[in-house]
């Protein structure tokens, strides 16, 4: 029985190491961006997590930038590397399992 679109989606974004590694660099470069409203120096705290999550973050945020500062620019911000993390996971979810399939061994079966 084949999974339901779905749960292969998170499947593939979730439930494979490489996502699973990729993501966990996500979460770890976010932390000083979370806790950067509280701190004198900020830094480079955005610029890591832009960095993990490029080069899907470029092209999200590519209209924030052309457009200027707006009231929604912050929830935008967020929201696209957010976004831009989990498409990343996914495609590298997807190139896992390719790999994966590729260097299976072939069985055959008599017809």
């Amino acid at each position: 029985m084949r999974d339901s679109r779905p749960r292969a989606l998170v499947r593939i974004t979730f439930a494979n190491p490489v996502s699973l590694v990729y993501l966990g660099l996500a979460v770890v470069a976010s932390i000083p961006l979370l806790v950067a409203p509280w701190t004198a120096d900020p830094g480079f705290s955005a610029v890591w997590l832009i960095l993990v999550t490029s080069p899907t973050s470029l092209l999200l945020l590519l209209p924030d930038v052309v457009t200027g500062i707006s009231g929604w620019a912050t929830a935008y911000y967020y929201t696209a590397l957010v976004l831009s993390a989990l498409t990343n996971a996914y495609l590298l979810g997807l190139a896992y399992r390719a790999i994966r399939k590729s260097l299976a061994p072939q069985v055959r079966t008599a017809a």
